[in-house]
């Protein structure tokens, strides 16, 4: 089994801010952090289990990369897409995942 080092393009981090500000305006900060501190954590797996994942059919999957794969969390809310470059597992972007559609 390979391991790998989860790293996340500047996109994706926008991503997380913008979910952290989404949850945080809903509750309050604290909460906006834990939330992202729950995502970290499931896309920290990623690099354990990145492997075998199967590679996207999703056409909007693939505009964000052509090798691209995906992961839901935090329930199915959220689709991260992603991708492998060697070593590394590339967090591509994070979505909700009502806007992947086939």
């Amino acid at each position: 089994m390979k391991t790998y080092k989860v790293i996340y393009s500047k996109v994706a981090i926008g991503d997380i801010d913008e979910v952290v500000e989404y949850i945080a305006g809903i509750y309050r900060k604290e909460s906006g952090l834990r939330y992202k501190n729950r995502i970290q954590a499931q896309l920290d797996s990623l690099a354990f289990c990145a492997d075998a994942l199967p590679f996207s059919r999703h056409k909007m999957v693939k505009l964000i990369h052509p090798e691209a794969k995906t992961l839901s969390i935090m329930n199915r809310r959220w689709t991260v897409v992603f991708h492998i470059d060697g070593k590394f597992v590339l967090v591509d972007r994070i979505i909700p995942s009502k806007l992947i559609k086939g």
